[in-house]
């Protein structure tokens, strides 16, 4: 692999050729870095530190703050820095053109940022501009995100801009209105399926099995599957860790890498991959 003269201009969703930022820049995340963490596409922060080879002068890490600072939810690295700077690396992605690979860091500037990219975010002050709202609720998303009203600071207010879509609320006034007490019991849990004569067969899209494990383990329902499909699994390699197994339970699985035998840019996508549980005394009797 050889480094091209002039970086190719990939598409919007590419990690970009070029990052014009300087210690102090506001900037934002554009990849999921770690979900555990809350490094997250979206996450905001200041770039406090670039951190330099000291062989060549080559930049290999980005020392960011992030807004919603949290404690690191698992150890750090030995070699880890002692301050609450968050060190990302360069990301790496396969471009459209063939053979073409880009390290990058994947951040970019965030002084602004569309009201759609603040959905879920909850921050203590912001600025909102009511200019360019131009859908139902829009409004509602972005005055929302604040904790106080003393954090909010309007610009071009236009009350005219803030309304919700009428269809949403005639289906609202239409429904009817249920208590609690008419949908109980909320949950029953079983420890076993309540008919022996019954195949229950268990299909979810885990988005990450290793991120998801502990949830699967904990949901009763899926306790009770005697075959559990898992879609998504994102698993690479042939290497299973120990926390990936279930009790009772048998593994099959299938990464996306050996899936597409015939479609190679297929297989060296990220995500996809399948697993299968079986039930161990699970047996079957033909006709």
């Amino acid at each position: 692999m050889e480094r091209r003269d002039k970086p190719f201009t990939g598409g919007r969703n590419d990690l970009p050729d070029t990052l014009n930022v300087a210690e102090g820049a506001r900037v934002m995340l554009t990849r999921n870095l770690d979900t555990l963490n809350g490094l997250v596409n979206g996450a905001f922060g200041i770039l406090v530190k670039v951190v330099r080879s000291e062989n060549d002068g080559h930049i290999i890490k980005l020392g960011l703050r992030m807004d919603n600072r949290q404690p690191m939810r698992h150890n750090r690295s030995a070699n880890a820095a002692s301050d609450d700077l968050v060190y990302i690396e360069r990301a790496e992605e396969s471009l459209k053109f063939k053979g073409a690979v880009r390290r990058q860091f994947p951040v970019k500037l965030a002084f602004a940022c569309t009201i759609h990219k603040t959905q879920g975010l909850t921050t203590q002050t912001a600025v909102v501009s009511m200019k360019n709202i131009f859908e139902p609720g829009m409004a509602y998303v972005a005055l929302s995100r604040v904790t106080s009203l003393s954090g909010l600071y309007l610009q071009d207010l236009d009350e005219k801009k803030i309304y919700s879509n009428p269809e949403v609320t005639a289906a609202l006034q239409t429904m009817r209105q249920a208590s609690v007490e008419e949908m109980m019991p909320l949950l029953q849990v079983r420890e076993t399926a309540s008919r022996p004569d019954t195949l229950t067969l268990i299909h979810h899209n885990t988005e990450g099995l290793p991120s998801h494990i502990s949830d699967i383990k904990s949901h009763h329902e899926m306790c009770l599957a005697d075959v559990l499909c898992l879609t998504e699994s994102h698993l690479q390699g042939s290497f299973v860790a120990d926390s990936l197994h279930l009790d009772g339970y048998t593994m099959f699985k299938r990464n996306r890498h050996v899936s597409y035998t015939n479609f190679p840019h297929m297989a060296s996508r990220s995500g996809g991959g399948v697993v299968v549980y079986l039930r161990n005394h699970f047996q079957v009797q033909t006709p």
